[in-house]
């Protein structure tokens, strides 16, 4: 009897095990896509260089049913741009792409003033990943002295070259980099959009 009892509790715990028995950690849902609409920025070296850069950005916000988000922000540069004027032909460089992914927790409520927006309050990132092109991949949550070597402060000269870098940031350094994601924004459920927000992440031509 002992023995036919001790089989069938190793049974129920084997059970338990494989069935995540106890309440399993259930994978969060989405509760809304939202997308910004592009923005786009334009430069040139005129009169010295005739050269020009044409960039656009984008933002999207996911919720999660969890109070947790992700926000992306894509941005791309390209230089060289012509356009035909009777044809749909069109030649373009690409120099920069690169993606920001920020995650969170938020808090939400309905809009007083209109019902088809949310009034979406973002705390800050406790996380940031970003890759731009082949150069490098950055993730806070997997930091290694590489990492802190790409983003240390840089010092340049006229020209645009490097003269002098920093000490390496630590995750923590970098991360508070994005402390101006942390506010509150519309989303409207209708169209599934908001406007345009870089959300702290360095976008165009800014510094």
């Amino acid at each position: 009897m002992k023995k036919t009892l001790a089989i069938v509790l190793s049974v129920v715990m084997l059970v338990c095990v494989l069935a995540s028995c106890g309440g399993a950690a259930k994978e969060a849902k989405i509760t809304g896509v939202y997308l910004s609409p592009a923005t786009y920025g334009y430069s040139n070296m005129r009169p010295a260089y005739n050269f020009y850069l044409l960039n656009y950005a984008q933002s999207e916000l996911t919720l999660y049913d969890d109070n947790t988000y992700m926000i992306v922000v894509s941005d791309s540069t390209f230089s060289g741009i012509e356009l035909s004027d009777s044809t749909n032909d069109a030649t373009a460089n690409e120099r920069t792409n690169s993606i920001t992914k920020l995650f969170g927790t938020y808090t939400s409520q309905p809009n007083d003033l209109d019902e088809d927006l949310i009034d979406v309050t973002l705390a800050a990132p406790t996380r940031v990943i970003n890759k731009l092109d082949d150069k490098h991949y950055l993730d806070t949550d997997n930091w290694n002295d590489d990492m802190g070597i790409v983003v240390a402060t840089k010092e340049y000269d006229e020209n645009g070259n490097v003269t002098g870098t920093g000490a390496p940031l630590t995750a923590a350094e970098y991360l508070a980099q994005f402390a101006d994601a942390a506010k509150t924004i519309q989303v409207n459920e209708k169209t599934d959009s908001m406007d345009f927000d870089n959300f702290g992440v360095k976008v165009g031509f800014q510094n």
